[in-house]
């Protein structure tokens, strides 16, 4: 029995005649036609389609001018507002609401215990909500949470004020993924991950300079209403929410529900992403692709390199100023010393993902990459003052390797189901490295926080052996089902417009992973 299809909020529903003991010409039950890409639909719609080259081109153009400034600004105040802990640890915060002990440690950890709470029911929400709009009230929730800090006064209202700051931030990374996957393709992706993220760097150089302002002007000044911390936090609190209300009318869901492009565009843009194997993305929640994401060796190994790389990075949130600072440094003078590290870590970002977009090697430059880092985490442990800020700025190199791990994620996982389980995975990995972050950062240890030091030079390494193994499995994968087409020879069949029927990296035979 067959049935019209519909289109419904970038997903797409084919009723199909066949029963669920067929199978497609790779051997994937045909059932999965039933929820197939809305781009399949489009597509269909439109006929035969011929890319032109300056037409694709001039459409990747308007997806860069409205698309990617929309996703800087969102993860431009995510970090930001995630690292404010760390300017109101040198503005006041600790003494005004008695911070004694280890208290700012759970502070800046339970942030990543709101945020690990809520990943799980994130993999669901993504796929029903319509995205855009889902990420903009989030918005909204994080950015009045935040200005809601200023009024704490005690250690367990502000536990209470960051584990919902954590709530509520948890759906940003893995909706980027997704979001990145829908609008560009794998040859893209890598560059465009790197100029997203690298706005944690721009963020905390604007961080560093606003909160020095505050700390000189407003701080030192005995008749203020408010103390520093308190301004930073309703400052850039309230900016957030101002701009999640801005977001939900002009953010779109999805390539198909746009309003930039036309209907033709959309259908060009589509077709252009047909070398990613993955289509646009199904609204369909797939427990098939849930279980392939728990089974797959490629999720453990991206989920251990950002679990590992994030247990030191507590260097750049809420321990920056604090380390600089016991390096020799004035508190005052800390807030301007760690603006150099997110400069650096800008250069690396966007020079890295250019360079592989242009080498097609994202993996061996991004292993390249972290040796810097290593060689400044051996600086920090052993040295003083200047040398060891140097080898603080150089620790900034570390986060290419989570830019190309997310962009991993976005090229080289397919299935709508799979990409978000395994992005969710990869941030409760995050959120878990972040946790026991700040508490690697002993108070008996300071202010040099030895042991603290010598366990990021041993992370370092271990993450980058890890990126080399993940490139040796994704080079062998690709021999092999390389070697398996070269002897089928012409028994070898590829089924139309598999590319939209929103198959796994595992399921379809035609998938190759970027390296």
């Amino acid at each position: 029995m067959s049935s019209p299809s519909a289109l419904e909020a970038g997903g797409a529903t084919i009723k199909t005649s066949s029963d669920k003991d067929q199978t497609t010409a790779h051997g994937v039950p045909v059932q999965y036609e039933a929820n197939a890409d809305g781009a399949l639909l489009l597509i269909q719609a439109r006929g035969d389609l011929t890319l032109d080259p300056v037409q694709s081109k001039k459409i990747k153009r308007k997806v860069d001018l409205y698309i990617m400034p929309l996703i800087c600004i969102v993860y431009f105040l995510q970090y930001l507002d995630k690292i404010a802990i760390s300017y109101g640890s040198v503005t006041g915060m600790r003494s005004d609401t008695h911070l004694t002990g280890d208290q700012f440690n759970w502070v800046a950890s339970i942030f990543f215990f709101g945020q690990l709470a809520f990943e799980f029911p994130t993999i669901r929400i993504l796929r029903v909500f319509p995205l855009a709009k889902y990420v903009s009230v989030n918005v909204i929730i994080w950015g009045a949470i935040l200005a809601c800090l200023a009024a704490c006064k005690t250690f367990a209202s502000l536990m209470v004020c960051r584990a919902l700051l954590g709530v509520a931030e948890a759906a940003i990374v893995p909706a980027w993924v997704v979001f990145t996957s829908q609008w560009y393709d794998k040859r893209d992706q890598a560059f465009r991950v790197g100029i997203w993220f690298s706005m944690c760097g721009f963020a905390q150089m604007f961080g560093g300079y606003v909160a020095y302002g505050i700390a000189t002007h407003v701080g030192k000044d005995p008749y203020a209403a408010l103390r520093g911390w308190q301004i930073i936090f309703l400052f850039l609190g309230l900016l957030t929410v101002v701009t999640g209300v801005a977001f939900f009318f002009v953010l779109p869901d999805s390539p198909l529900t746009c309003r930039f492009l036309s209907e033709e565009e959309k259908a060009l843009h589509a077709e252009h992403l047909r070398g990613n194997e993955q289509g646009i993305g199904s609204n369909v929640f797939k427990w098939d692709q849930f279980y392939e994401a728990l089974r797959d060796v490629n999720t453990w190994l991206y989920a251990f390199w950002i679990f590992a790389a994030n247990i030191p990075n507590s260097i750049a949130t809420s321990f920056g100023t604090i380390l600089v600072t016991g390096m020799g440094y004035t508190t005052t003078d800390s807030l301007l010393l760690v603006t150099p590290l997110g400069a650096y870590e800008v250069v690396v970002l966007v020079g890295i993902t250019w360079l592989a977009m242009k080498t097609k090697q994202r993996l061996w430059l991004c292993i390249a990459a972290h040796i810097p880092s290593i060689v400044g985490a051996i600086l920090m442990a052993t040295t003083k003052k200047a040398p060891a800020l140097v080898g603080y700025y150089l620790s900034g190199g570390i986060p290419i390797g989570w830019t190309t791990i997310l962009a991993l994620t976005s090229t080289n996982v397919a299935g709508s189901t799979k990409k978000v389980t395994v992005a969710c995975i990869g941030t409760i990995a995050y959120t878990a490295g972040n946790i026991i972050s700040p508490h690697t950062f002993q108070a008996k240890d300071a202010p040099r926080y030895l042991p603290a030091k010598i366990s990021i030079v041993i992370l370092y390494f271990l993450v980058t052996v890890d990126l080399y193994v993940i490139r040796w499995v994704a080079v062998r994968e690709n021999r092999r089902r390389d070697k398996r087409r070269a002897e089928l020879g012409d028994s070898y069949v590829v089924e139309k417009n598999h590319e939209f029927l929103d198959l796994t990296d595992r399921q379809n035979q035609e998938f190759r992973y970027a390296v």
